[in-house]
Parts: structure tokens; C-alpha cells; sequence
């Protein structure tokens, strides 16, 4: 279980992954010092009809037990292509664990520059919350891969995880960029999937989950990329309780923006 908490905005927010031992009813028992608990991953039969803020939440995951061999052959051709398109691009996959990160902290900083540029080149001023960053790697709960070409990063991805699961919460580049090489960019971010699911995979891990598909039926152009890593269609719930009154009205708020149901 990965367990931290850190700020958001004006709330503190207490973030549980993976709770496989521990009922939702044992946690709030704890009475947790934070505004909001926001457990991932609990059985159906824990939420619906138990608490003011759950969330149905759909992605897809890849069994990575199975054999390197058959992992390659459920993905599409066109993006098998591009992973061997990519080898010849003269890039350089690196990835970084805590360790990494305290002997050079100033990735953090680079990973933060692409993540705000992306946005920014969308019409946003979205930035990386880099205090949740740090919790979790405070809790050695995750997980960073890059894409380096010529002393540049162009992509970057991080994941939570833990001894069984690697699940994707950032991937970033800047392939919008007027400057930027959009072909090679694309490449490399499917390269670099297809080597973080190879990385996990000689981890002992045994699942990858792809952090988020939006809608099954009607998928947008994410959640096409997505599948076509051969992915299960996986449901699953997470749960919002707010311990404090500051809290409770924020999971109310959410509701009512029908973030949660």
C-alpha cells in the first residue's frame, strides 16, 4: 500500500493506493489528519451507497506475467512499428528511482519544464504538483522514465507503484512545439512505454495499468493510444471522504460538478 499526503491547493489531501489488506471502514477509524481521503481501487461493494463521494473509474491494464513474446504480439502492428522505427532515432532511455532523483534533484525541475510547457501549449497554466511529487518519493512509491536526444529530455513518464502494480500518472513531452521533431516525439513516447512495461516487467511487477481510460464506447484519441497496447478494459472505484468540514464540503462540491457520484 502506498499511503501520503500533501497540499492541494487549500486542501490537504491524503492519497491511498492499493489498499488490498485494509477495509475503507478500518481507515476512517484512523482518523486521518487530513481534509480528504482518496483511496483507489475498492471492491464495488465498499462504495455504492456508503459514502458521499465515490467514482467509477475505467482504464486498461497489461498483464505483465505473460511472456515478452505474447505482450509484443497483442499490440497493434503500426505502433510495433514505431517502436522499431524509434531504434534508429538515436535516443536515450533512462529511468530514475528515488535514488536517482536525491543524487540529481534537479530533474525534478526538468520533469516540472516539460509538464508546463505541454500544458502551456494547449492554452493552459496547469503546473506539476511538485509537493506530491516529493511525498511519493519520500514513500519510494514512484517512479520516473525519460526520453533523452542530443543532452535534451523530449519525453517524460512517471508512475506509482508498488511491489505488484506500475500505474501511469504523468506523461509528458512537447511535441506541440513549433521547434520540436513531432515525428520522432511520437516515436519515442510509444518506445518509451512499450521499455517502461519491459522495465517493470524485470521488476517482478504483474500489472501495468495505463492511468485512465474516459469512456470505453466513444474513446478520444488518449484513450485510442492506449489501446492499442493491448490492454483488459478494467472497472474499478475510488472513494472521497472528507474528514474535516473543509473537506466535506469539497467532496460535496465535487459531486454536485458530477466529478464524483
Amino acid at each position: 500500500m502506498i499511503d501520503i499526503s500533501y497540499q492541494k491547493k487549500f486542501l490537504k489531501v491524503n492519497q491511498i493506493w492499493y489498499p488490498r489488506d485494509i477495509a475503507i471502514s478500518e481507515l476512517l477509524k484512523q482518523k486521518r489528519k487530513a481534509d480528504i481521503l482518496f483511496v483507489h481501487g475498492v471492491p464495488i461493494g465498499e462504495t455504492k451507497g456508503r459514502f458521499r463521494g465515490w467514482q467509477e473509474y475505467h482504464t486498461c491494464m497489461n498483464d505483465i506475467t505473460i511472456t515478452e513474446e505474447e505482450m509484443l504480439a497483442a499490440i497493434n502492428k503500426a505502433v510495433r512499428y514505431q517502436f522499431r522505427r524509434s531504434e534508429k532515432d538515436n535516443i536515450e532511455i533512462r529511468f530514475y528511482t528515488k535514488t536517482d532523483i536525491e543524487n540529481a534533484p534537479e530533474l525534478i525541475a526538468a520533469f516540472a519544464d516539460i509538464y508546463e510547457r505541454m500544458y502551456q501549449s494547449k492554452g493552459s497554466d496547469t503546473k506539476l504538483n511538485i509537493s506530491a511529487v516529493k511525498k511519493y518519493l519520500d514513500a519510494d512509491g514512484i517512479v520516473f522514465s525519460a526520453v533523452w536526444h542530443e543532452d535534451e529530455m523530449l519525453v517524460f513518464h512517471s508512475y506509482i507503484c508498488d511491489d505488484t502494480d506500475a500505474r501511469l500518472l504523468h506523461s509528458a513531452s512537447c511535441f506541440r512545439e513549433e521547434s520540436a521533431d513531432q515525428s520522432m516525439i511520437g516515436r519515442a513516447n510509444k518506445r518509451l512505454h512499450w521499455e517502461d512495461i519491459l522495465y517493470f516487467k524485470k521488476k517482478g511487477l504483474q500489472r501495468y495499468d495505463w492511468g485512465g481510460i474516459s469512456d470505453f464506447e466513444n474513446p478520444n484519441g488518449i484513450d485510442e493510444f492506449k489501446l492499442k497496447f493491448g490492454g483488459e478494459k478494467i472497472t474499478y472505484y475510488n472513494v472521497f471522504v472528507g474528514n474535516t468540514l473543509l473537506g466535506k464540503l469539497a467532496v460535496t462540491a465535487m459531486k454536485v460538478m458530477k466529478r464524483v457520484n
